[in-house]
């Protein structure tokens, strides 16, 4: 089991697991999907995180039709979100993607 980071005190402990700690994650999602206009896509989190996340979301390539897409995470829990891709200008009718990137971070709300 993963130990949040913790914001040091005068007179803690320093144990492995407290070393080892760290307050953000982060992860690349392959997306790829045939004519849409929006898409979603569930991700866990390698390890779940005692609260819910702050979060960002992001498209790894500007090429092709990915250029007019943006994403972000959406229904975030402890334990995962959904990536959720738009289409910015549905004017331009639906796209399709095949493995494209999308980079994912995730951080611990800070007191």
């Amino acid at each position: 089991m993963a130990v949040p980071a913790t914001a040091w005190r005068a007179g803690m402990r320093i144990t492995g697991d407290r070393l080892n700690a760290k307050d953000y994650q982060a992860g690349i999602v392959s997306v790829s999907f045939t004519s849409q206009t929006s898409y979603t896509q569930a991700v866990v989190f390698p390890e779940p995180f005692p609260v819910a996340p702050i979060m960002n979301a992001e498209i790894a390539s500007g090429s092709g039709v990915t250029g007019r897409f943006e994403a972000r995470p959406i229904n975030v829990t402890t334990t995962g979100f959904t990536l959720f891709v738009l289409l910015t200008d549905t004017a331009e009718g639906a796209d399709t993607w095949a493995s494209q990137p999308v980079h994912w971070t995730a951080r611990m709300p800070t007191a």
